[in-house]
């Protein structure tokens, strides 16, 4: 099974309905009925309650998503290898070196420029991925 990571902006796509959102949608339902395995960090959690405070009562919906989506868990080890690289978003490389350190085999963004810059592991939106899984 593949185990895919979820980039915070294919999240709140999802749970504010924006564009992309019906994808991010569909790759959900994926994950739920098991045919792959979904895993976002600690950080994409936190970043959607600050992103999502006041728009969302987000405490009921995390607790429901995390049924299905794997919560990974960030280290110093990660931190460092991402301080050592200086690109030019900080918190991607958060997410990719979590990613990593975790045996993800795609990370699934609508962020993919930044991703390219340094990412080993392939970078997919949810369209793209969708299209490859069928």
């Amino acid at each position: 099974m593949k185990n895919v990571f979820l980039d915070t902006n294919i999240l709140i796509d999802y749970i504010l309905n924006r564009s992309g959102g019906h994808d991010a949608e569909q790759l959900l339902m994926h994950g739920k009925n098991g045919d792959i395995q979904l895993a976002a960090s600690l950080l994409t959690f936190a970043n959607m309650a600050y992103i999502l405070k006041g728009k969302v009562d987000f405490y009921d919906l995390f607790a429901m998503l995390t049924k299905f989506i794997n919560v990974l868990p960030m280290d110093n080890s990660q931190l460092q290898l991402a301080l050592d690289k200086h690109v030019r978003d900080f918190e991607d490389m958060l997410q990719y070196q979590c990613a990593k350190a975790r045996d993800c085999e795609v990370i699934i963004t609508n962020n993919k420029r930044d991703f390219c810059e340094f990412s080993e592991l392939p970078i997919m939106t949810a369209e793209e991925f969708l299209t490859q899984l069928t």
